[in-house]
């Protein structure tokens, strides 16, 4: 899941501060050596000065995107260059880049991981914690890579311009306010960017907007793959939460959402029919913001990390789960290898009265993908869906829903569309074939792809028509082989029929 919200503050202040190394925290409360930072207090790097007085040195995120290492930002933050470049300076020489003043000094990118992979990161072995971050992380750096190249534009006379990179800090979070597991990292990108004519200008906020809900269901996609890749673990779709672990049980991940308990309690008392028992996503966007800032407490940090994985480990107990998930052996096959069509539809239906934009296809073809997939494989599925245009942030091509969802009678035939590139490409062609040949003989019959019904009526077919008949369904079975599927039987009677006639 992915939220994007405008901050204001130039000093980055809140980033800075102990609370960011809360993702080490929980990792050495596992006990991972791979994962194992030094121990809430103990001195970090960062800009000093920065916190309260008393309070533990400030840890700082790490720099992300082209753009911030055109400008020397590498590695670890450094608080006085964060500062320098939410103010739209250059981080070293702190002379203005953005020639005009803007009240937006970034935007916050926050990256949540699923519930279950959360508590798989908190109460999982060493092993699976480590995977969990690890497709966590890279799930994050895909998503940015897709941010930067389709969202992010800067406003250039006459038209908008893709950006030349971002400039970006990454910080990762184990911990909710709540002290409940919660893996998630904030992406804080500077309102500073370098359009196709070399200047510096503020960032088009409106396409980080348009884009969220891609961007967000792209890094959901690569963290499923992610993790069935290096633990093999099988995903299940749950009502009004998207995709979650089955290894993790949903009790568990219940007792572990005190956060998310807080919110609800307040929807159902100040927005009637919104509560706990109402239909997940009933309360209005508008609302739900609200009850999230009313419930957000200050953040409190336990003396020792110990103390998460303890605190976890006994709220386990309590819904009688074992406090430690062992998941060292794969639980499931890999994915099926095609995408859900029917969750395709439906998340393009949702945008059909305005129109099909490859962000919005790019978000349904990755949330159709059972066990997720690499964001390039996604990007490129979806290329070859329609022709897009070059156009980016909020000047996409906009298109009928037709153009990307496939007729009835064509998946009744083929099967749903393949997620590998290649596969999907064989798949398309064998279509393009069936679309000509009911073009050519003006066939219009829903169930029977080729328009023939019965042995007599393929008999009884011109010589030139029964000629392209056998040709296009030899194509059609030797596109379903090469994809690794056999046509199921009386699946489609005209090309059975003439198959036998052969």
């Amino acid at each position: 899941m992915l939220r994007v919200a405008r901050i204001s503050d130039r000093t980055g202040r809140y980033y800075l501060t102990d609370l960011a190394s809360e993702l080490d925290a929980a990792s050495v409360a596992l006990g991972s050596p791979a994962l194992g930072s030094p121990a809430l207090g103990s001195p970090g790097l960062g800009s000093p000065g920065l916190g309260s007085p008393g309070a533990r040195e400030p840890r700082g995120g790490r720099w992300l995107g082209t753009a911030a290492a055109g400008l020397g930002l590498v590695g670890q933050v450094d608080g006085r260059a964060f500062s320098e470049v939410l103010s739209g300076r250059h981080p070293s020489g702190g002379h203005r880049l953005r020639r005009r003043e803007t009240t937006v000094s970034g935007y916050d990118l926050t990256f949540a991981a699923p519930k279950s992979v959360s508590v798989l990161f908190a109460l999982g072995d060493p092993g699976a914690a480590a995977a969990a971050r690890e497709a966590h992380e890279g799930a994050v750096d895909a998503a940015m890579g897709y941010v930067a190249a389709r969202a992010a534009t800067v406003r250039c006379t006459p038209a908008a311009s893709p950006v030349d990179g971002l400039v970006a800090a990454r910080f990762d979070h184990g911990v909710s306010r709540a002290l409940d597991p919660h893996l998630h990292s904030h992406v804080v990108v500077a309102n500073l960017a370098r359009g196709n004519d070399g200047r510096w200008r503020a960032i088009d906020g409106r396409g980080l907007y348009a884009h969220a809900k891609a961007a967000g269901a792209l890094y959901d996609a690569v963290l499923r793959h992610g993790i069935t890749t290096r633990l093999g673990l099988e995903w299940v779709s749950r009502a009004g939460r998207g995709w979650e672990l089955s290894a993790v049980d949903p009790f568990l991940a219940a007792a572990l959402s005190s956060r998310r308990a807080e919110i609800l309690a307040h929807l159902a008392t100040r927005s009637p029919g919104s509560g706990p028992g109402s239909a997940p996503g009933s309360a209005s966007r508008r609302a739900r913001r609200i009850a999230w800032a009313a419930t957000r407490d200050p953040k409190e940090v336990p003396e020792t990390p110990a103390e998460l994985r303890r605190r976890w480990g006994a709220i386990a107990r309590d819904v009688g789960c074992s406090p430690e998930l062992s998941v060292s052996a794969p639980l499931a096959r890999a994915g099926r290898g095609a995408i859900d069509e029917h969750r395709f539809a439906a998340a393009v239906s949702e945008v059909a009265d305005r129109g099909v934009t490859r962000r919005a296809a790019i978000g349904a073809w990755a949330g159709a993908l059972d066990a997720g997939g690499p964001a390039g494989d996604v990007e490129r599925c979806v290329d070859m869906l329609a022709d897009w245009g070059t156009g980016t942030g909020v000047g996409e091509r906009v298109l009928a829903p037709a153009a990307v969802v496939p007729p009835p009678h064509v998946l009744r035939l083929l099967g749903p569309r393949p997620s590998a590139p290649h596969a999907l490409g064989v798949w398309e062609s064998a279509a393009s074939s069936i679309a000509r040949y009911r073009t050519r003989w003006d066939v219009h019959d829903r169930w029977q792809v080729l328009g023939v019904h019965t042995p007599a009526e393929l008999r009884a077919l011109p010589a030139r028509r029964l000629a392209d008949h056998l040709a296009t369904t030899r194509t059609i079975d030797d596109a379903l082989a090469r994809i690794g599927r056999v046509r199921e039987p009386l699946r489609d009677r005209g090309v059975e029929r003439a198959r036998d006639l052969r």
